[in-house]
Formats: C-alpha cells, sequence, structure tokens
C-alpha cells in the first residue's frame, strides 16, 4: 500500500512523541525509513505553526507546544476527569491524614487502544519518584490501573491487545504469561480492586479501583507508593477502602 503524506506525516508525529528528547533528521530516517528529504519537507510544514521544533545547537527535533494546548483541551473535555479531580485530592489528603509521612502518588487511568493512558495525576511528596505523567502510556497488564481496565474485557478484546500472546516484562513480578493474566483478571473481578505488587517498578506497589458509567469500566483511580510505605498490610487494611470508596463516589457522579 502507498503511504500519502498524511500517513507519512502522522508516522513522523508519532515517532517523535516517543522520542521526547529529540531526533535527527538522519535518525528519524533509520528509524521509520523515509528518505531525508520527505521527512524534512514534512517537518518544515510544522514548523511554522508549532507542531514541532528544532534545538538551534543540537539540530534535533521535538513536538512542539501546541500539542501541550491541544492536549489541555482534549483532558479538560473528558468528564471522568473533570469529575474525578476533587476526589483525587480528596484520597491523598484522607492517606495522609491517616499517615503524616504520605508520600504516594494518585492516578486517572483510562484504556485507549491497548494501551493504559494517565489522565490526571498528583504527585507524592516525598522520597518516590515515578517517571509516571499526565499522558503518560504503556502496556496495561503489569500496572494495578491498567488490570482494572484489562478486567472487564473479553479473552478475545485481551488477545487483540496482545497478539502475540507475549507480555513484556517490566518489574521482577510482572506477569508475563496470558494464562495467567487471565486468572489474576478474574481474581480482580470477584474482589473489586487490583493490586501491582513490583509488577511494574521494582521496589513500588500500587492499588486501584474501577470506575463505572452505565455499569461499564471507563477509568481506574489508584494509589502508588514504596514497598517501604506501601505494606501489603496497610494495603489490605486501610488503603483498598479509601481507594474503592472514592472509586465508588466518582461512579455514582458519572451515572448522572
Amino acid at each position: 500500500m502507498k503511504l500519502t503524506t498524511l500517513d507519512k506525516s502522522l508516522q513522523v508525529i508519532d515517532l517523535l512523541s516517543k522520542n521526547p528528547q529529540g531526533l535527527s533528521l538522519l535518525e528519524m530516517s533509520t528509524m521509520i525509513g523515509f528518505p531525508k528529504s520527505t521527512i524534512h519537507h514534512i517537518l518544515a510544514t510544522f514548523l511554522p505553526y508549532d507542531y514541532v521544533s528544532q534545538n538551534k545547537e543540537t539540530k534535533k527535533y521535538s513536538l512542539g507546544l501546541k500539542f501541550l494546548s491541544i492536549s489541555k483541551v482534549i483532558l479538560d473535555n473528558i468528564d471522568v476527569r473533570k469529575i474525578a479531580r476533587k476526589y483525587l485530592f480528596e484520597l491523598r489528603d484522607e492517606c495522609r491524614e491517616r499517615h503524616s509521612d504520605f508520600s504516594e502518588a494518585i492516578h486517572l487511568a483510562i484504556l485507549r487502544s491497548g494501551k493504559v493512558i494517565y489522565i490526571d495525576k498528583i504527585d507524592s511528596q516525598g522520597g518516590l519518584s515515578l517517571a509516571t505523567y499526565i499522558g503518560f502510556r504503556t502496556d496495561p497488564h503489569a500496572a494495578a490501573g491498567g488490570k482494572v481496565l484489562l478486567s472487564e474485557l473479553s479473552p478475545k478484546e485481551i488477545v487483540e491487545i496482545y497478539p502475540g500472546r507475549v507480555l513484556k516484562r517490566y518489574g521482577k513480578n510482572t506477569i508475563t504469561n496470558i494464562d495467567d493474566l487471565f486468572k489474576e483478571l478474574e481474581k480482580i473481578r470477584g474482589q473489586g480492586y487490583a493490586i501491582d505488587d513490583e509488577e511494574y517498578y521494582e521496589g513500588v506497589r500500587c492499588i486501584a479501583a474501577p470506575i463505572r458509567a452505565g455499569g461499564r469500566i471507563v477509568a481506574a483511580l489508584s494509589v502508588t507508593g514504596s514497598i517501604f510505605t506501601m505494606s501489603m498490610e496497610r494495603i489490605e487494611g486501610e488503603l483498598k477502602e479509601l481507594v474503592i470508596n472514592k472509586a465508588e463516589r466518582i461512579s455514582s457522579e458519572m451515572e448522572w
């Protein structure tokens, strides 16, 4: 199939989105197989509109600030994000009230095109440092929020997300066998929440609960922290109840 200029342009933008540090013309040409002249023409079209920027010293290209303003419009119009925002702060404050040394991060995530995408985040205050950010996207099987979002899908839909039935390993406890993933999702459906026990990051745990609208899971709310502050005892005895309660409060507003 012959690619149109628009097809090629979108591939260039997608490539830059995955390489925020910037890429040279040669690097882009090597990575996606288009001639440098073609890529240069595409970039020259985007530059005046601030969809792409170029570092004057390194000559590397990266996404421009125009995408930031566009993403803000999209995020501001996602109903679940608008409704959930205050509850994310409430969850953080209630966790902090129970533990003065609270240093966990609160995330709100959705599933799109087989990826879990974080659409809101309340950063931790303390020692925990995570690479996640608003707009961060990754495979769902290794994250508590991602597993919650997968839990309502059929086996056929899950296999479509993992067509080779291969699950990438992230942390030391990542589920890498799809049959084991099916068993985990069945457990999550039964208990109403998911736990990531060093499955995405080593030394990090997370608990997530589903947010529903019209009876369907539309998002996941989660608390993520160090294994030293988020013991399994604390998750089961305290955080589970807090996260599920806030997720249900958000869900109740989503139903209106």
